[in-house]
């Protein structure tokens, strides 16, 4: 087994380098960390995988081995690498550019040697107002100079930007020479997943609490309909910090829990019946794809969902539950429908199990593959 390796015995027989400009975490449950770790789960399910990530140093001594590899004739179906939440030149511990060009160079070369390269740029938050208010005026200016740069460099080095959405694509700008392809997050829900019977209604949302995932409308639609209940998960600093705004709404019929990981999710998961994402709409949430939406569908759980956002529109386009304008008369009126008519949770159901599937991490790799192969300049064996 040579360095920078994934060891994970039977393999589908690809071989691909995996590329982060960070160290990796298996075991970090951190949302940043929790899509580079499925995919390479996913990757070495799919492959075997040469990995090049770690810190600056480590990198470089990866970076080596891989382009031994390919001097000596070693093939490799693509590279694929993982954006860092932020700037690739400022992710070493100290945070400061020390390191500007190595990454990039890295896939430059692979590109130049004729192995297609994708990455997987995680998010545009830097373009919106909402970004580095906690931050020095100084040091958001410089952060965002930053985000610019690893966008122009993408430029030069890759065959391939997944998105997301893309939508997401009107915000980045990039050489028509750069395909630009979706890839949203999966699930990784092995198993038969718990069903939970149709009636009473019992609602389940776990994610963030604050300005970015108001639900304000939805807690008084459930406060109007006491026949539903609803289950929200959230960080206990995040709840404090909003119970203020929303205390009109509480009640017997909302229960708030703080449980983290997926074994303290299961039984919350396991007594629903409808996950949600009727969140607030605003403009970050139009090409925003949540870990969480596809962390429902690996559940076998319909989605209630607002309009005006990504979300929305998946479940719409999928019929993977309802999508609601987001008012208290719409969402309400929606709540007391599936109270009263619990068949139709149940056919959502069924449509949420047949696409499931399709959505996990390994239906990801599929995808991506798929898409770097179709831009694989170089002459097929035995041509």
């Amino acid at each position: 087994m040579h360095p920078g390796s994934s060891d994970t015995g039977e393999t589908g027989g690809g071989r691909c380098i995996y590329h982060l400009p960070y160290p990796l975490d298996m075991s970090s449950r951190f949302g940043g960390q929790v899509r580079p770790a499925r995919m390479m789960e996913a990757l070495s399910e799919w492959g075997e995988v040469w990995v090049v990530a770690g810190t600056a140093a480590q990198r470089r001594r990866q970076m080596r081995i891989v382009e031994k590899a390919v001097r000596r004739g070693v093939h490799f179906d693509f590279c694929y690498s993982e954006s860092s939440t932020m700037p690739t030149a400022l992710t070493e511990s100290h945070h400061l550019p020390t390191h500007p060009l190595e990454d990039f160079a890295f896939l430059f070369r692979l590109r130049r040697a004729g192995i297609p390269v994708g990455l997987f740029y995680r998010d545009i938050h830097w373009r919106f107002p909402m970004y580095g208010k906690e931050l020095s005026p100084a040091r958001r200016r410089a952060a965002i100079a930053m985000y610019r740069y690893d966008l122009a460099a993408y430029g030069h080095c890759l065959d391939v930007l997944f998105l997301p959405s893309l939508q997401m694509a009107d915000h980045v700008n990039l050489p028509g020479t750069v395909t630009l392809a979706e890839l949203p997050p999966g699930h990784d829900i092995a198993g038969e997943p718990a069903e939970a019977p149709a009636h009473p209604l019992s609602l389940f949302y776990v994610g963030g609490f604050g300005d970015n995932y108001r639900m304000d409308r939805l807690l008084e639609a459930v406060h109007r309909t006491p026949q539903v209940h609803l289950t929200v998960c959230t960080r206990a600093e995040e709840w404090q910090a909003a119970r203020p705004r929303v205390q009109q709404w509480l009640g017997d019929n909302l229960e708030v829990v703080h449980a983290q990981g997926s074994r303290q999710l299961a039984p919350y998961f396991a007594r629903c019946n409808v996950a949600t994402l009727a969140v607030e709409p605003q403009p970050y949430w139009t090409f925003a794809a949540p870990l969480k939406l596809y962390e429902y569908i690996g559940n076998g759980k319909p989605i209630l969902a607002s309009q005006g956002t990504l979300a929305g529109s998946r479940v719409a386009d999928e019929g993977l539950g309802w999508t609601v304008p987001y008012t208290v008369e719409a969402l309400a009126d929606t709540l007391s429908g599936l109270s009263d008519h619990p068949e139709r949770v149940s056919a959502a159901r069924d449509a949420v199990m047949k696409l499931r599937h399709s959505h996990s991490w390994a239906g990801r790799v599929t995808q991506l593959a798929s898409v770097l192969a179709g831009v694989d300049r170089r002459p097929l064996a035995g041509q």
